[in-house]
């Protein structure tokens, strides 16, 4: 009886079915391992979202340093601007200031070399009244007065080349303008040279004439009143010379303005 008992003890025991040990262990480590991948996607896609917000603060960053320098950019942008109109007024004012001076020599001028012509002029008819021999005169009258209106063309060309500057001050290119005031300066130098060859080829030539006419009407004068029986009245002839033309100051080289 007994060992009818024990042996299906023995029996019930062995239809148990037994769990081994490793097999708990490995159920442990597989949720340990479940666990760790999910932790780390956890701190993998935090780093990525503090990655992406970094980064978007940077984009902003850089945005907001472009703004600002633009802003930089712009603010100097109106002070160059501001101060190249600021010199533009400047120099405009000097060469308005410069236009009119040469203006008034320019009318002075005119005035005492269209003097000198008048008076020559009146002296050449006067002359002829007289009997005088007056072709060389004539011709050397219109040498000179050829002479004097190379010396207005030449003044007028000034007066032009120096108001296109003045034109080109804030219109055109630096380069331009420093092209025109270059020609305005080489303009005076040859105003100068024209009214030296006047007063040269006038104190040279055209007195000399007159000297010669004088001598010639003081020798018919002599004759004439050798001749005639009693004295005839003599026709009185002119026998001063026209001053010479006082002379303009020559006008200067505008100074550097640039």
């Amino acid at each position: 009886m007994h060992k009818k008992i024990v042996f299906s003890t023995l029996v019930f025991a062995l239809a148990i079915p037994v769990v081994p040990a490793f097999a708990q262990v490995s159920t442990t480590s597989t949720t340990q391992i479940e666990k760790s991948r999910t932790e780390m996607r956890t701190e993998l896609q935090a780093q990525k979202q503090a990655n992406q917000t970094e980064r978007a603060e940077l984009k902003e960053d850089a945005q907001v340093k472009r703004a600002e320098l633009q802003a930089k950019r712009l603010e100097f942008q109106d002070k160059k601007e501001k101060m190249a109109e600021e010199k533009c007024k400047s120099i405009e004012s000097k060469i308005a200031t410069r236009v009119g001076r040469y203006q008034n020599n320019g009318q002075m001028l005119e005035k005492v070399y269209g003097n000198m012509q008048a008076r020559l002029a009146r002296l050449l008819t006067k002359l002829k009244t007289a009997g005088a021999e007056t072709a060389k005169l004539e011709t050397d009258l219109a040498e000179l007065n050829v002479k004097i209106n190379k010396l207005k063309a030449d003044q007028a060309t000034f007066m032009t080349t120096l108001a296109d500057s003045q034109a080109f001050v804030c219109g055109k290119s630096e380069g331009e303008f420093k092209n025109k005031l270059e020609q305005a300066r080489k303009v005076p130098e040859i105003i100068k040279q024209d009214r030296q060859e006047i007063k040269n080829f006038f104190q040279t030539t055209i007195k000399t004439d007159l000297q010669a006419i004088r001598k010639q009407l003081a020798e018919q004068k002599e004759t004439t009143e050798a001749t005639e029986t009693p004295a005839a009245p003599v026709t009185t002839v002119p026998t001063e010379l026209p001053a010479t033309p006082a002379t303009p100051a020559a006008p200067v080289a505008p100074a550097p303005i640039l």
